[in-house]
């Protein structure tokens, strides 16, 4: 019953309480009511036999003169018959249903058997081996029986006739147990009717005590969970004794929030995050701000701390070594988790809580770095463009007219050899990496020195198909399985195409790049949005890693062994001129999805 309800085992205990005891002397007076009716028939009956008993005057022999005594059996038992048989009649005349008559225990066999105008073919029968009357003759005890006989299903009561010391036959009076079951039936109606009446009416007044106290201690126990995190809460007053519990507990709430200490206050008015623990690691507190910072609630409070930080690694090792050792951990840097998926940097620092003798616990106070980390990402990131801005100017006058001379110079000595020389090879190598090399200038350049040369209005559906049209061959030669979901009738953008398809050539061959050997999907979507429309390019590749993900827009980064690291920060940076924006969701081992949103104006 451990995970029942409280309504439910009320219930259960109460019904039974109701139920067993009204079964049990329902049961107990129905069996005594049967008994009852039996022994109150099987008197009956004993009274009529006696009633025959005596109105037998002597013997059978006394009856019968010297010479009937003379003559065979079946005529004494005529002779016999006829003398006993209006006594019978008599004696049952005035009770129906019942039979009653005489038997001979020399004659072995019915004299009477009435009313003599049913049984009167009965005369001079013997009764059966088995039958109780035999009993009865050679014991000389009265005995009551039921069961099949000569009537049929019968209570017969039978009682011997003793004459002079011997006994001479039977007498007895039954009645069809059919009769008596009927008796007993209509008994029982009665006696079950009342029962279940006295069951609903029981079982009714158990629902209504089991549901009253039921929510009562519900309303209560709800008042004491709201009471964890709000004082000021009163519980309403119940009836009864559960009126005085709530009484007690809203004084208690009073007390308590009277008593509220300065430093709790304190607590919920700071802005770091605050955590308490005692000594077995159970929180006893967590303030406004850890709530906010964490994602903790207050109701984790009295939970240990390993069922609530989780998969917080950094964060445990930290409290572990507290409340173990008592070291004191101060501004140490951690990733911290929520439950929502959001990771949060974090500055956590550890102290053990005590009192001037004992140690009580640990405290544990931490600051969110979210608004930190991003202003020295947004200066590291001004820092390098800034230096590649530098670098890009002087690249552009002291790289770019080399090699042109170089390129040049190259193709004059390749027009001299012969095509069949193997040392063209040699020629047509400088020549493809001067020109890679002039690729790099060139994004290097337009981060010095970005610009939107030709602006034209184009539906974003059919800038997406001419760029996959462009890269078609090249991504079935992959094994690229391609997924277009392209919302009709969007509105027109203005862009400058070129620059656009760029970036989509970029997400798309790295979307294919990032696919294992054997293939996979890149789906192209395009959606309607607010004030725009954005471009999602979906890849089923490996992912991600978390460490990659935040710096995969930053110039010379790269996790490519042939990449130069100024792909994705070029596209950025195109779609930034624009006036949108790009963004990535990732997940290793689950793919990639690249969100391109560009406004319907990119005018600044």
């Amino acid at each position: 019953m451990r995970g029942l309800s409280l309504r439910v085992k009320l219930m259960f205990i109460l019904t039974l309480a109701v139920v067993i005891p009204i079964l049990g002397s329902g049961y107990v007076l129905i069996q005594r009511a049967e008994h009852s009716l039996i022994a109150e028939k099987e008197s009956k009956l004993f009274g009529i036999a006696h009633s025959l008993d005596i109105n037998l005057p002597g013997d059978y022999d006394s009856l019968l003169t010297k010479d009937e005594q003379k003559l065979p059996d079946r005529e004494k038992i005529t002779i016999l018959n006829s003398k006993l048989v209006k006594v019978t009649d008599q004696i049952v005349a005035s009770i129906p249903g019942v039979g009653a008559g005489y038997y001979s225990k020399d004659l072995d066999a019915i004299i009477t058997y009435g009313p003599s105008s049913e049984f009167s073919s009965k005369m001079g029968e013997p009764i059966a081996p088995e039958h109780k009357g035999r009993e009865v003759m050679v014991k000389g005890i009265p005995e009551a029986a039921r069961g099949q006989m000569v009537r049929g299903q019968i209570l017969n009561a039978m009682i011997p006739l003793q004459r002079n010391g011997r006994i001479i036959g039977y007498a007895w009076a039954n009645e069809l147990t059919k009769s008596v079951d009927e008796q007993i039936r209509s008994m029982e109606m009665v006696m079950y009717l009342t029962l279940g009446i006295a069951l609903i009416v029981g079982l009714s007044i158990v629902l209504t005590i089991a549901n009253n106290v039921s929510s009562s201690v519900q309303r209560i126990i709800a008042g004491l969970r709201r009471l964890r995190s709000d004082f000021e809460y009163r519980m309403p007053i119940c009836n009864g004794e559960f009126g005085e519990i709530t009484e007690a507990i809203n004084d208690m709430a009073a007390s308590l929030e009277k008593s509220r200490s300065h430093t709790d206050m304190i607590m919920e008015s700071m802005v770091d995050g605050v955590i308490t623990l005692d000594k077995t690691g159970k929180l006893t507190n967590v303030n406004d701000a850890a709530v906010r910072i964490s994602g903790l609630e207050k109701e984790d409070i009295g939970k240990n701390w390993f069922e609530v930080l989780v998969d917080q690694m950094s964060f445990q090792t930290l409290i572990l070594e507290t409340l173990d050792t008592g070291k004191v951990f101060i501004g140490n840097e951690v990733v911290f988790t929520r439950n929502d998926g959001r990771t949060v940097p974090l500055s956590v620092s550890t102290s053990t809580l005590r009192n001037k003798e004992h140690i009580l616990g640990a405290v544990i106070v931490f600051k969110d770095l979210s608004e930190r980390k991003v202003f020295e990402d947004w200066v590291r990131r001004i820092d390098q463009l800034a230096a590649i801005g530098e670098l890009a100017a002087g690249v552009a006058h002291e790289i770019r007219n080399p090699l042109a001379a170089i390129s040049g110079s190259v193709e004059i000595l390749l027009d001299e050899i012969p095509k069949d020389n193997p040392s063209r090879m040699f020629g047509d190598v400088i020549v493809r990496e001067i020109t890679r090399i002039n690729g790099i200038v060139e994004d290097l350049l337009y981060f010095a020195k970005p610009s939107k040369n030709y602006i034209s209005r184009i539906d974003p559906n059919k800038l997406v198909s001419e760029t996959l049209a462009l890269l078609s061959p090249s991504l079935k030669k992959d094994l690229v399985v391609l997924i277009k979901d392209f919302e009709p009738d969007l509105a027109m953008i203005s862009v400058d195409s070129g620059l656009i398809k760029q970036v989509l050539v970029n997400l798309l061959l790295n979307a294919a790049q990032a696919l294992p050997p054997q293939g996979g999907e890149v789906k192209v979507r395009t959606r309607k949005v607010e004030e725009g429309i954005t471009i999602d390019v979906i890849d089923t590749g490996s992912g991600i890693s978390p460490e990659d993900l935040p710096r995969i827009f930053d110039p010379f980064y790269t996790t490519k062994d042939r990449g130069t690291g100024l792909g994705l920060a070029v596209s950025n940076k195109i779609v930034e001129i624009h006036h949108g924006h790009l963004k990535v969701e990732s997940k290793q081992g689950g793919g990639t999805t690249f969100t391109l949103f560009l406004p319907y104006t990119t005018e600044a």
